[in-house]
């Protein structure tokens, strides 16, 4: 169930919550349980959005540590994922096995997620009314999953955790996980498989730039291709590549734009990735730094370590920023932005909040969370400094 689909939201809304609310109270779901003994099997879901997965990730590992303490390799986890989160489902450590299932197709599904009999089914996602439906019917002894205001969901549960929009979502993560007695704490990874084809061997110092959001109304969380340019010039060094990387729709976009960037004198490739996130993670942890519009690729790179500057518009930085050892969010500063909760909070908001992200900015973050205590940094420093006095 993708967020950017207004469709898909209107058909969860409108079918979801009287099948989900009407099925929960004929079921007598929300009765307090406690963890079911002994315990063979867990199931988990979260978002179908690509960066949710790779977020996610985090609480996957602090649940397979628990379970190895509980009952060593005894007990399974099975991660029930969509196929618009599977190039970031496959890079996931923590499950013993992944498990498809078609997000608009419920008795399907349902009927996925009751053939694994799992004995507890944790739901990582914050919205989706089939999500919580398919909870209530998995044949679950104990579920669990969140209480979002205005989603009308949290009746599909037995453990209902309040999701709150005050918090980054990493930690609405946890908070479900520690309300079935699981200590967390670990922090979101991925595992790379090595045989993985390496893009643009050879090249000493890339640059990674990602400038295209997904979904409905994406064009919202996009920055002017003028000031990736812009940006683009402060950056480079005589040997810097510029990779433009995106999904494959993206390329009628990506091709143009590197034309206009070699116009310029500047050295760039576009990245289009046939294996899903594989060959792209490789290349994102030898980049000197991935600047990306608020997305699964820049959430991607900050969990690898890559030098990460994230471009939030109408995305709240502390909701969805990036997580990593060397990563920046860069929030706009126009009066009203960042108002971004679930995802779809578009109606009657600012339109222009991309707009107010400076390239002076930016360019100050990106020379700053790779370390480069230059001159030209300084530069940027004061360009900053003056622009916000």
């Amino acid at each position: 169930m993708r967020r950017g689909s207004k469709k898909n939201r209107l058909v969860d809304f409108w079918l979801g919550i009287p099948l989900l609310n009407g099925a929960a109270v004929c079921l007598r779901a929300g009765r307090r349980r406690k963890w079911p003994a002994p315990i063979r099997k867990i199931g988990v879901m979260c978002s179908a959005a690509l960066g949710d997965t790779l977020l996610f990730s985090g609480v996957l590992r602090d649940l397979r540590e628990w379970c190895n303490l509980q009952g060593g390799a005894g007990i399974e986890i099975v991660h029930f994922y969509m196929k618009q989160n599977r190039a970031a489902a496959e890079l996931v450590a923590g499950a013993d096995r992944h498990v498809l299932i078609d997000m608009t197709q419920p008795l399907k599904s349902i009927r996925t997620i009751r053939a694994e009999s799992v004995d507890v089914l944790l739901d990582f996602t914050s919205w989706q009314r089939l999500t919580a439906l398919y909870s209530l019917m998995s044949g679950a002894r104990l579920t669990a999953g969140f209480r979002t205001r205005g989603q009308y969901r949290g009746l599909g549960y037995d453990v209902r955790v309040e999701h709150r929009a005050d918090r980054h979502e990493m930690e609405n993560f946890r908070a479900l996980l520690q309300a079935v007695h699981v200590p967390t704490g670990l922090a979101p990874q991925v595992i790379l498989p090595p045989e993985a084809t390496e893009p643009l061997p050879g090249v000493q110092d890339i640059v990674v730039f990602h400038l295209w959001a997904s979904g409905a109304l994406s064009q919202l969380r996009e920055w002017p291709e003028e000031r990736w340019i812009a940006l683009a010039e402060g950056l480079a060094r005589p040997e810097t590549v510029f990779a433009i990387t995106g999904a494959p729709g993206d390329l009628e976009r990506i091709e143009p734009f590197v034309r206009r960037m070699k116009e310029k004198g500047l050295s760039a490739v576009p990245l289009v990735g046939s294996d899903g996130f594989i060959s792209l993670a490789h290349l994102l942890r030898r980049a000197r730094v991935v600047v990306s519009v608020n997305t699964g690729v820049m959430h991607l790179a900050a969990i690898l370590g890559a030098p990460t500057v994230s471009l939030n518009g109408p995305t709240n930085n502390q909701r969805w920023g990036p997580i990593g050892p060397y990563a920046v969010g860069v929030s706009s500063s126009g009066e009203g932005c960042g108002y971004l909760n679930l995802g779809f909070e578009f109606n009657g908001q600012p339109t222009d909040c991309m707009e107010k992200i400076s390239v002076e900015r930016v360019l100050a973050a990106a020379l700053e969370v790779t370390g480069r205590p230059t001159n030209e940094a300084r530069w940027a420093k004061e360009m900053l400094a003056h622009e916000e006095q």
